[in-house]
């Protein structure tokens, strides 16, 4: 039993097959949760005796067997893609992913949208290796000061208590100026991807090389190219010594730009190309998604730290340094400017996309300058709208509604199958039930996470605020109205309750500032929660259980917006700025659009006339609605938008959808020519 236990462990398909978490969690609770629900350590602390104890309680005899089940029916399945016939493989690359709480290799949506493109990627059978860093101390856990001040704690990750196994006598070489850094690998398990994390903490490395790995987002520009030369040079590296001879390479962000680097090195070195041959015959294979929807939110280097740190690899390669530096410059040829890893990542890739429709068009004006001349309809960025992974985010309890109406494989169906519209089916009151539960679920957590105490409402309206703290996201955006929010909050008959939950990057003051406002409110006003340490574990309990997903950024700086898409989905109804995703799934049956000017040149302006729109929306509409009841008690209206939410997210902007879109628009196109390129006779073997 330790054994099977050990395989269910050590693979993260537990975080998306209830079946198999509940296992885990008959062994121990209490020892589950005081571990971050983490599979490793929880068997480790109970040793083989407390295992064999354990495995004698028939519930988990019970859990065992719903676990070998779930897991082997998974394997069993035939998914849509095993029998793709693409000529090479896929490797992901990302700085950052988010799986499980329990792995704390992730700051936020950027890394959690990576962690659900595997789960997505494993469920469809694609052939797709990803790459990212394994972090000694992660991004740092928040936690609040008596003066209501973020502060972070760096706790320390061992890799023997992570769901991460070592790749035993695998060390490449990457090159850090005139030296070289020894990297190692470990090898976390995604359901059928292999994930390789990169680990420069080795004994064999000097102190200056060993910490490269030790934290996510560091702030120095020296130690950010450190960890993006590791990525992205290190990382095909990698690769190539554990035999993948991936052809097509996604870079999630900018971060990994050298990857495209790297694969003009070796495809010179291997194939005796020229410097053009390989730059055309690696870009065809070099898929690229940019995020960020301001030019600040690249990263920018100094030429001479490129230089210390690049010019004897540039060398090897054959591109000189000026050529490499002007990949990277809006203005090609200005030696004043620094290099910035969008543009390289734009220049050195076939194809390029937005994370919205929306964003897609944003990204056209921003980057525009990396094809100078062209008119902004004809820059070449796409966009593939992102989608969030149904099966981890989807309350269990929805599941098997969706199971039970829709069909057991709702998570595989197509938007357009007819089994979607039995959704309207389904009982309002079974699912008013159901989303009381899980509500009652998060009040209960609210009460251990929250800062400072309250008085939690199970009947009252509460709307959800989770994600990162950046000035442009606004969560303080209700504050602007202290009188109104206080009227609204503690209407006697019809109440609202606010739960804000969100880290700021260490080294965002503002983002801090944003933090103390709302850490300031909630220890005045009763009917609002901060809730500390955002992690994906607390993100979920507040996706499935709010009433209303509230998110309300200055217009056009929402790349694309996840965690509305995760509520979307467990029935909550999004009040939103027309921005990122939700520009292109609003419609008024499915929740709000907040009203926006968005001049952007004003924000002030933006931000006054945005909070009247919000509270008016609140007042007028949205708390009328929650509180309009039948004579059971049940929100009619509002239970048929929960339906109609339910439908159109899951199927729409599902990470299934995402990776379908990708593979058809950019994936399989990329290996084909990739493969046709290798082919010609006068490039050699």
């Amino acid at each position: 039993m330790v054994e099977e236990l050990n395989q269910f462990a050590y693979d993260l398909l537990w975080t998306w097959q209830p079946r198999i978490e509940a296992l885990f969690r008959a062994l121990d609770p209490q020892l589950w949760k005081s571990t971050r629900e983490n599979p490793v350590l929880l068997l480790a602390q109970l040793g083989e005796e407390g295992v064999r104890r354990a495995s004698e309680r028939e519930e988990v005899k019970r859990a065992f067997d719903d676990a070998r089940t779930a897991y082997h029916e998974y394997y069993e399945r035939k998914p849509r893609f095993m029998d793709a016939q693409a000529p090479l493989g896929i490797a992901y690359f990302s700085l950052e992913f988010g799986l499980s709480e329990c792995l704390p290799i992730y700051s936020g949506g950027l890394g959690v949208l990576a962690g659900d493109h595997l789960k997505a990627t494993s469920d469809l059978g694609l052939p797709l290796v990803a790459v990212g860093l394994l972090y000694k101390q992660g991004f740092g856990r928040q936690d609040i000061d008596a003066a209501g001040r973020q502060f972070e704690v760096y706790a320390e990750n061992r890799g023997s208590d992570l769901p991460v196994n070592k790749v035993e006598g695998v060390e490449v070489d990457a090159p850090i100026g005139q030296r070289n850094v020894r990297i190692a690998v470990w090898r976390a398990q995604v359901g059928r991807v292999p994930l390789f994390l990169l680990d420069t903490d080795l004994e064999s490395n000097p102190n200056d090389l060993r910490n490269i790995t030790d934290r996510l987002y560091v702030p120095e520009p020296d130690r950010r190219l450190r960890q993006e030369i590791v990525l992205g040079i290190g990382g095909v590296r990698i690769l190539r010594a554990l035999g993948f001879d991936s052809g097509v390479f996604h870079l999630n962000e900018g971060h990994s730009f050298l990857c495209a680097i790297e694969r003009i090195r070796e495809l010179r070195a291997s194939r005796q190309m020229t410097l053009e041959e390989a730059r055309l015959v690696a870009r065809a294979g070099i898929v690229f998604t940019t995020h960020t929807p301001i030019a600040a939110g690249s990263d920018y280097f100094d030429a001479g730290l490129v230089w210390d740190l690049l010019g004897p690899y540039l060398a090897q390669v054959g591109i000189s340094f000026d050529r490499f530096m002007d990949l990277g410059r809006q203005r090609p040829g200005d030696p004043r400017e620094r290099l910035c890893t969008t543009y390289a990542a734009l220049r050195l890739a076939d194809q390029s996309v937005g994370v919205s429709r929306l964003h897609g068009a944003v990204s056209r004006r921003l980057w525009k300058d990396a094809w100078r001349g062209l008119p902004d309809a004809q820059v070449p960025i796409g966009s593939v709208t992102n989608g969030v992974h149904m099966p981890t985010w989807v309350a269990p309890e929805i599941a098997s509604l969706l199971s039970r109406y829709v069909g057991s494989d709702w998570w595989d169906l197509d938007p357009a199958d007819g089994r979607w519209h039995a959704v309207y089916e389904i009982p309002a009151a079974e699912l008013w039930t159901i989303h009381g539960d899980l509500k009652r679920r998060l009040l209960e957590l609210s009460k251990e996470r929250a800062e400072t105490p309250h008085e939690i409402d199970m009947n009252a309206l509460t709307i959800g605020f989770g994600r990162r703290f950046a000035p442009y996201k606004r969560a303080n955006l209700l504050l602007r109205d202290r009188p109104r929010l206080t009227k609204l909050l503690r209407n006697t008959k019809r109440p609202v309750q606010i739960l804000f939950a969100g880290k700021s990057h260490p080294a965002d003051q503002p983002g801090k500032d944003i933090v103390a406002g709302i850490v300031g409110l909630a220890r005045e006003e009763p009917r609002v929660v901060f809730l500390k340490d955002y992690d994906i574990a607390l993100a979920r309990h507040l996706v499935q259980g709010a009433d209303v997903w509230l998110n309300n950024p200055r217009r056009f700086l929402e790349a694309s917006g996840t965690s509305g898409m995760k509520a979307g989905a467990n029935g909550a109804l999004n009040v939103s700025v027309l921005d990122g995703w939700w520009d292109e799934a609003y419609r008024p049956e499915l929740g709000w659009a907040i009203p926006s000017g968005a001049t952007l040149d004003r924000p002030e302006i933006d931000d006054v006339a945005e909070a009247e729109g919000l509270f008016r929306l609140l007042e007028r509409e949205v708390v009328p609605a929650f509180y309009e009841r039948d004579e059971a008690g049940i929100p009619r209206r509002w239970v048929e938008m929960m339906k109609a939410s339910m439908r159109n997210v899951a199927t729409q902007f599902s990470a299934r959808r995402m990776v379908i879109d990708y593979f058809t628009s950019a994936y399989g196109p990329g290996a084909r020519r990739v493969e046709q390129l290798r082919l010609l006779p006068d490039w050699g073997g």
